[in-house]
Parts: structure tokens; sequence; C-alpha cells
């Protein structure tokens, strides 16, 4: 059962947005849609429908509460839309083959298809964000293109988690956990994402595909991770006096402000180890209280990570842990209490502003939003992204085969192989030296990936960047050439024909 509204009560309920064909939007349809409990429904979608459409559906979500659907779509009753982009395509000083393949992808993209010319679909979303001036129309359009780039990955997932030796409970987990993290929330199971991690790096697409998809893995480990440390020290600590203290102790690390050792270092530390956080979370405060240093090698940092997740899983051994799957609306403190309903959970809203603001628990979009700017948690970021490559790198042939990828199928074994394949700015990326990521091998590439995600030193400086978004928008951040973009239309050009 389902019911339409164009304003929803979404208080207490689980959003998930989702991109309408062109085609169903107009004659209404069946669109089969999977939610975060791992579950799909056939949806029915109305015909003549209006961008924005709210559909409640009854005791579908994570823990029983309602969900409810958002609809975008590319059709609008009032709005020529494909006319004006067609308009500004044919306006600029392109080759005719270079609009041609513009408005092709145009095409694939408000059917929702996934869209094979990946080049000619950064160009198309370059022209859209500099000459659409209609600010609605130009984010309907960044739903409709991420969610084209989203497609081929997620048939991909289907298949592997579908033909995996997993339970069918365990295949609806990862199901579950993927939802999660296209809407840009808490995961619940740190395994679950590993499982996709690993998945997402044997997929035959482009790396601009998997780094879109990994960077949001990096912020959900990043997000849920600061959760659960929060509700930790809350729980901790009831009165407000004592609990400030280690509450600013941890933020200022977790924004890779330089922490002076007191006896509270000391007391948090002890409080965060000896919890019944997930293992992978107390790495990561573990990297955020002891930052590696920028003159290792990236070799010698994954190694040195690697060492330090064995050594909290060696420690966690003595301590009860919380389950796999920790719960949704999600994750359970360590009283076994949802967080949801515990008093900290408040305090992650500034979090998640934080940390991008594209989550759809805080109002946003997730994946289907675009870029996000993360203006604190840059330590928290890092730590993330290095605990995400330690931990996909140390896979071995036998997971492969109880994930249903065969030894070694595209992803090789080195660390540094596998940073190259998500480097974390697209074909556009630089090194420091001017030299493009892709062109680096070895020790080098490696190097120029995790000085993309922020450095060793975990962006000690300015704004921490979630490219969640297509390639260019990257770029646009990290050349001098942000004023000029007739000259930025003339290189992402020359890159179809290259």
């Amino acid at each position: 059962m389902q019911e339409t509204s164009k304003q929803d009560n979404r208080d207490n309920n689980e959003l998930h947005h989702i991109f309408v064909a062109y085609s169903n939007a107009l004659n209404g349809g069946i669109q089969e849609v999977t939610l975060k409990n791992g579950k799909s429904y056939g949806v029915k979608i109305p015909s003549n429908l209006s961008e924005g459409v709210a559909l409640r559906m009854p005791k579908t979500g994570t823990d029983g509460e309602n969900t409810v659907l958002i609809l975008h779509t590319l059709f609008d009753n009032e709005k020529d839309i494909k006319a004006l982009v067609s308009q500004h395509i044919n306006s600029l000083d392109l080759k005719l083959e270079s609009k041609q393949r513009c408005m092709a992808a145009y095409n694939l993209v408000r059917e929702s298809n996934f869209v094979e010319d990946v080049t000619a679909l950064e160009l198309l979303d370059f022209i859209i964000d500099n000459w659409l001036n209609d600010a609605s129309i130009k984010e309907r359009y960044i739903i409709a293109s991420q969610n084209s780039r989203l497609l081929k990955l997620e048939e991909l997932l289907e298949d592997n988690i579908a033909s995996s030796n997993f339970s069918e409970e365990w295949q609806n987990i990862l199901r579950g956990t993927y939802q999660t993290i296209r809407a840009g929330d808490f995961i619940n199971s740190f395994e679950a994402i590993e499982h996709l991690d690993f998945f997402v790096l044997s997929f035959p697409v482009a790396d601009s595909i998997k780094q879109f998809y990994l960077r949001a893995s990096i912020a959900a480990r990043a997000i849920t991770s600061d959760f659960l440390i929060n509700q930790l020290i809350y729980e901790s600590f009831p009165a407000e006096a004592k609990r400030l203290p280690y509450l600013t102790i941890y933020n200022q690390m977790r924004d890779g402000e330089k922490v002076v050792k007191t006896i509270e270092t000391s007391v948090l530390e002890e409080i965060v180890m000896r919890s019944s956080l997930p293992e992978e979370c107390k790495v990561i405060y573990k990297l955020i209280q002891e930052p590696l240093s920028d003159s290792d090698n990236s070799d010698e940092t994954v190694v040195k990570v690697k060492k330090l997740i064995k050594s909290v899983k060696k420690a966690s051994n003595a301590v009860p842990q919380a389950n796999t799957v920790f719960g949704m609306m999600g994750v359970k403190a360590g009283t076994g209490a949802a967080i949801s309903g515990l008093s900290g959970a408040a305090a992650t809203n500034a979090t998640l502003a934080a940390l991008g603001g594209g989550s759809v628990a805080a109002g946003g979009l997730g994946m289907l939003g675009g870029l996000a700017v993360a203006t604190g948690g840059a330590a928290l970021l890092g730590a993330a992204a290095l605990v995400c490559i330690a931990s996909t790198s140390q896979m071995n042939g036998e997971d492969q085969l109880n994930l249903g990828v065969a030894a070694g199928a595209g992803v090789a074994a080195s660390a540094a192989t596998i940073a190259t394949a998500w480097a974390a700015v697209s074909t556009f990326g630089v090194a420091g030296t001017g030299t493009a990521i892709g062109s680096l091998t070895g020790a080098a590439a490696t190097s120029a990936t995790i000085a993309a995600l922020g450095g060793v030193g975990f962006i000690t400086g300015g704004a921490a960047l979630i490219a969640v978004g297509s390639g260019y928008v990257v770029w646009k951040f990290l050349t001098s050439d942000k004023s000029d973009p007739q000259k930025m239309l003339k290189q992402l050009e020359e890159r179809l024909y290259s």
C-alpha cells in the first residue's frame, strides 16, 4: 500500500529519494525500489508526475517505521527542459559532434539510463552548471545525472550479491547498507560496507564511478563513527558540565587540531578503547588521536594502519563487541538502546552538516545531490579513508570467493593498485607535481591518492573536500582556472577526442 502527497509529514519517517524516468513520469508505471531494509518493492508511479511528490509506504522502514519516497524527474508539464538544455548546448562554441554527444547523454539521463560516454556526461554537467540559470531545473538535472552514474554500479552490485555465498539475510543487509551509503546516512554494519567496497573495486566500470561510490563510503564510515563516539561520551558523562571537556577534546581531534595530552585525553582514550564500539570506530579514533606523519610514504602508511587494525582487534577480544549489525535508525549504543532514541543523538546534526550536509537524514539528497563540501571533520575523514584502503587491500582469495568474486578479478593485491583505482580526484586530478594521477604508478600513485584525500596529515587546514559528484567539479577546486569557464569548456571538450 502507498499513499501519494505533494507534502508529506516526514518526521520520524525513513526518507528515500528516487529518480523517475521521463516516460514513466509522463505515462505512469511501476518502478522497483530497494529500501534500507534491503527489500525491493514495486512502486506505482502516477502519470503526469510533478517534481517532489511524496509517496508514503507504511511500515517499510528499517525499524518498522514508514518510508517516504521523494520522487524526482526531468518531466515537466510547464517547461520544456530538453529544449532549454539543447538551446544552451547549441549556443556554445563546440564542435557539432560534441553537441550531439552531449544531447545523446542528456536523453539517456532523463530516461534513467546509464551513460557509457562518461566524458560527454561530464561536459554536459559542466555546461548545465555554468550556463543554465534556473536553479530548480539545475538541481533536478544533478539528481538525474548522479542517478545515471549509479545505475550500472547498482546492476553489477545486485548481480554480485545474488551470486554470492551469503545467506538471504546477509544479502539483504548488504543491499540495505548500500542504500544507506547512497542516502549519505549512518551505516548499520562496518563488515557490510567492507564487502560492498570490495565488490565495487572488482567491477568493470570507469574509475570515476568507483570513486563516486567510494567517496560516499568513506563519508558513511566517518559519520557513523562520529555518531557512535559522540553517543558514548554522552552515555559516559550524563552531566553536561563533566561531559563538555571530553566533547571539546574529541571535536578538536576530529577536526585535525593539535590536542595537548592531559588526564582527560587519557580517560577518553580508555573509555573508547574499553567500550563495545565496533573495532573500526576504535581504529578511526586512534588515527585521529595519533595522526600518522606526512613524512611516511604511502605504502608504509597503509602497513601501519593494518598493524593498528590487528592491534585493536586483539585488544577487543577481551571486550564484548557490538553485534555485526548494530541497527539502523540504525546503530545501537553500548547499552543496546537505539541511538535515535538517546539524548546525544541530536548532537550529530551538526556533524552531518560539517561533513557535507548531503545526507538524507539531514534533509539532503545523499549521493543523488552531487558535490558535498565538508567544512569540518578533516581528521575523521582522513582516518576513515585510510581504514577503507587498508581494510579492502587485505582481503584474501578466500574472502573474494565468499563474496562471489573470482580471485584477483579486477582487484590487485597491493595497496598501491587499490588506492589508484579510486583516486579521490577523477581523471582531472593532478598531483602536487602537476602530473595526472592516472599516469602515476606504484608508491607514487598511492602518495598522490592519499594527498588528494587530504594527506596523511589529515587535511589540517582549510575546508576538506568530499567529492561526491562529477570529476570536473573536483577539478574546479584543484586548479587556478576557476574564473575561466570558457577555457575549462575547451579542455573538457578535448577529453572527448583524447
